[in-house]
Formats: structure tokens, C-alpha cells, sequence
């Protein structure tokens, strides 16, 4: 039983797509699983500017504090994204 796909195919690193093999009575089927790799864009702009703020108030009203914040921001922002969004960047085929 073929089904047809509205979808074009998708090409993807070899390293990218895990297979699975299914049994079922006297058929062997195989599913693969893709994955996007998040930029987490977004949680990076937003721990950013946060920790931006944060360091400028706490670590001195200075330039430096400012970009230490900023850095350790954008690092924590991008992880928390990349974490939130981790389900939903795989599906299998």
C-alpha cells in the first residue's frame, strides 16, 4: 500500500535522519526521523536585551556591565529557547 504525498521530498544530512524499523506480522517497515536545528533567534534578541538591563543595574552603570549582561543574556536566551522549542523541531517519515 503506497500513499501519495502533497509534500516534496525532503533531503537531509545522512547524519541528520535516525531510522527505525517496525515489524509487523511478515513486513518490515522503516520510519526516519528529521530534525531542524533551531537558531533560537528569538531568545537570544530577548535574553539579550534582558540581561542587558540586569547588568547594567547590577554589575555597575557602566559599559561593562552592560555587555556582560548582554553576553550572558543572549547565552541563557538562545539554551532557553533551543530547550522550549526541542519537541517540535522533529517528525518522522
Amino acid at each position: 500500500m503506497t500513499l501519495i504525498s502533497s509534500r516534496p521530498p525532503v533531503t537531509m544530512p545522512a547524519e541528520a535522519a535516525v531510522r527505525h524499523r517496525h515489524h509487523y506480522y511478515s513486513s518490515t517497515h522503516y520510519h526516519y526521523r528529521y530534525c531542524r536545528r533551531s537558531s533560537a533567534t528569538t531568545g537570544k534578541v530577548v535574553g539579550g536585551v534582558t540581561g542587558a538591563v540586569v547588568g547594567h543595574s547590577l554589575l555597575g552603570h557602566g559599559l561593562l556591565g552592560t555587555a556582560a549582561g548582554a553576553v550572558g543574556g543572549v547565552v541563557a536566551g538562545g539554551a532557553i529557547d533551543r530547550s522550549m522549542t526541542a519537541r517540535h523541531r522533529c517528525y518522522y517519515r
